[in-house]
């Protein structure tokens, strides 16, 4: 069963920043330690290992911006070794049920490059749509809105 843990022990850190993308992918997410170099930095962002029950399998970070009644998918990855096993579907339906049980939200956003049609194809399967903007990085504005 797919959940989310916080990070709560160096334990659970150690794993999470030894988590590797596929050759070719690493272009397309940061690493996880960079991720929660930021989390440390932006208190709006909130970085999640993902599990299939007693193993980490991958990573994600939100950022809450209740001012604007939003939340971002700022990174979401899956471990090579567990790539290509459903566990990114699974994995990205409790991100978004976790998000709509904060009532606060009415938008989700993320971003991808353009070329990564498998991160592409699968937010696009959950309702999020391309908004026309590339930001500075040259990554594709999604959103998806939950109202």
């Amino acid at each position: 069963m797919i959940k989310l843990m916080e990070i709560v022990n160096d334990e659970i850190f150690d794993e999470c920043v030894c988590l590797e993308m596929n050759d070719g992918q690493e272009q397309y997410c940061a690493r996880n330690v960079y991720s929660l170099a930021q989390a440390w930095l932006y208190p709006d962002a909130r970085p999640f290992c993902i599990y299939n029950d007693d193993t980490m399998v991958g990573f994600v970070m939100l950022e809450y911006d209740e001012a604007e009644k939003e939340c971002g998918i700022w990174r979401f990855m899956i471990d090579k070794k567990y790539q290509n096993m459903g566990y990114g579907k699974e994995a990205m339906k409790i991100v978004l049920e976790y998000i709509k049980s904060n009532p606060i939200f009415e938008v989700i956003h993320l971003s991808t490059m353009p070329d990564n049609y498998i991160a592409v194809k699968l937010y696009k399967s959950f309702g999020f749509l391309p908004t026309g903007e590339i930001d500075d990085d040259g990554e594709i504005t999604m959103i998806l809105e939950l109202n």
